[in-house]
């Protein structure tokens, strides 16, 4: 299995872990993004499949997400289904980590709705266990409310 950031020109693969409503509005704001180093996309493969795909924001307007060079704000975690329940999930998120830790970031954060028990489960084994704040956002037409829950 391999970790690596996702290029720009590869954006399109994220189709196959998600079913976005809009795909060229989000090459459009991940490519913008990407290029601005506001965020990376982390994807596992085993060989060439895509396994699943990490996203991380190193800078926000609000700090409780993230502040550059000591707060990562990791969203956007999906996992094939074809390899749900296998331990490739926890595999990319442990490794993202460590990589962010190398690079100077001490504290992590994630967004979590109360009906993704599998997601939270995930999260409090790693330790994400302090909730910062409710949050309700809006993307591409479906409204999300969530937990943001940090890790130090």
């Amino acid at each position: 299995m391999i970790v690596n950031k996702l290029a720009v020109q590869d954006l399109y693969t994220l189709t196959k872990l998600f079913d976005y409503d809009n795909v060229q509005e989000m090459i459009s704001e991940c490519t913008h993004d990407m290029q601005n180093g506001i965020i990376d996309i982390f994807v596992l493969y085993d060989k060439s499949v895509l396994i699943g795909e990490l996203h991380v924001m190193y800078q926000s307007d609000d700090e409780n997400f993230a502040v550059r060079g000591r707060r990562a704000y990791l969203f956007a975690f999906r996992v094939h289904k074809d390899f749900q329940g296998k331990g490739y999930g926890q595999y990319l998120i442990k490794k993202v980590i460590s990589i962010l830790k190398e690079n100077g970031y001490q504290e992590f954060t994630v967004g979590v709705e109360d009906d993704n028990l599998r997601a939270i489960h995930i999260y409090q084994s790693l330790g994400f266990n302090e909730i910062l704040l409710r949050k309700q956002e809006e993307y591409q037409g479906d409204k999300y409310e969530y937990n943001l829950y940090l890790m130090r």
